[in-house]
């Protein structure tokens, strides 16, 4: 699970076109023979809003130990809709049913002045890994790169050195 800080107060007061964009990159092991599908591991993503991040942890870890894991998103996102409504949900473009059958997945908002849930809260981007045919052995980690943009269509809304301040990106060094 990702924080996106809570989004800069010039982004949504700014007249102008506000974008959110969120980007999904990854390389499963893939069979063109295989009729269910040639994706050995699927991949997708889900931006929530207006939820603290235990809530979200707690419904994930509560779908994986159901008895059917290969609905493991779907038993999530069904919990936290029955207990807090659909409100939570940022609903990108285009959905995550047709998202979530590439390997290259793209979803986008266009945040409107009257939006509400995105000024005073973080948002939580929680990416999901489901194993289809392929083996633990075949391969037991998934790599995966993963990009959320922000944009703005009035050049003076100075979003680079206001999110740069409230976010620490975490740094991998290699030895």
């Amino acid at each position: 699970m990702c924080e996106i800080p809570a989004l800069p107060d010039d982004f949504l007061q700014t007249q102008g076109t506000r974008t959110l964009s969120i980007a999904l990159a990854f390389d499963p092991p893939t069979r063109p023979t295989r009729g269910d599908s040639y994706l050995g591991v699927t991949m997708e993503f889900h931006l929530f809003k207006k939820l603290d991040r235990a809530t979200i942890v707690n419904a994930f870890v509560n779908a994986s130990k159901s008895d059917s894991p290969e609905d493991f998103t779907e038993v999530s996102l069904s919990d936290l809709r029955k207990s807090h409504g659909k409100g939570i949900f940022v609903d990108l473009w285009p959905k995550g049913n047709q998202r979530k059958k590439g390997t290259l997945q793209r979803g986008q908002i266009e945040i409107s002045s009257r939006a509400r849930g995105y000024d005073q809260d973080p948002l939580y981007l929680v990416v999901s890994c489901n194993r289809k045919w392929a083996k633990p052995e075949e391969i037991s980690i998934q790599r995966y790169a993963l990009v959320a943009s922000l944009s703005h269509s009035n050049a003076e809304v100075d979003l680079y050195n206001q999110l740069r301040l409230r976010t620490r990106v975490a740094q991998r060094l290699r030895i």
